[in-house]
């Protein structure tokens, strides 16, 4: 049976906003996908909406998939993992992040990172069924893409194509400085 391990910034800090875990103990995969899967596809976005690009083909982002479970606490996110860990099988992988960026927020997220529809259709089934056990009220959802960035430009992801029509041309700015900073921490533009 399947672990999940937590990053130990949640024990040693727990001021951290957003927390990491998955099945892989080390956060092996959760690093590799950083830099082979969400970096060249955010710089992908970045260089089209640079370059004044209206139609943008979206590459991964299509194919990248997240599970959200909002939750009241901390706790009831770790509450949840461990649920989850207890149904877990070998053919489901877990990996992402829960916390908020937001201090104001009342609730907590958890975003699992799915690679594909099967795996995002059997996660979404499992979070269902085990997060009635942790809070009746948790609300379980799935999307595509990074909402932070591509869900203000393109809109509906359930509207989305290959190549997709920028929606929102006055987002493309500040969409462009958010990428800046997360990619090269660029504070000052």
């Amino acid at each position: 049976m399947p672990r999940i391990y937590i990053d130990k910034r949640y024990f040693n800090d727990k001021k951290a906003k957003w927390v990491s875990f998955e099945d892989t103990q080390g956060l092996k995969e959760t690093k590799k996908d950083i830099y082979g899967k969400c970096v060249p596809c955010i710089t992908n976005l970045y260089e089209q909406l640079k370059d004044g690009k209206t139609n943008v083909d979206l590459g991964a982002a299509l194919k990248c998939w997240k599970v959200v479970a909002v939750l009241d606490s901390m706790e009831e996110c770790i509450d949840l993992l461990s649920e989850l860990e207890k149904l877990l099988n070998d053919d489901i992988k877990v990996k992402g992040r829960f916390g908020s960026v937001d201090d104001i927020k009342t609730t907590k997220v958890i975003v699992f990172n799915v690679s594909g529809e099967a795996q995002r259709k059997k996660l979404y089934e499992i979070l269902q069924d085990c997060s009635k056990r942790i809070n009746p009220r948790a609300e379980i959802t799935y999307h595509r893409g990074c909402v932070e960035l591509y869900h203000e430009i393109f809109g509906d992801w359930r509207t989305w194509k290959q190549t997709a029509v920028i929606q929102k041309p006055e987002a493309i700015q500040p969409i462009i400085q958010r990428i800046r900073k997360v990619l090269f921490w660029d504070k000052a533009t």
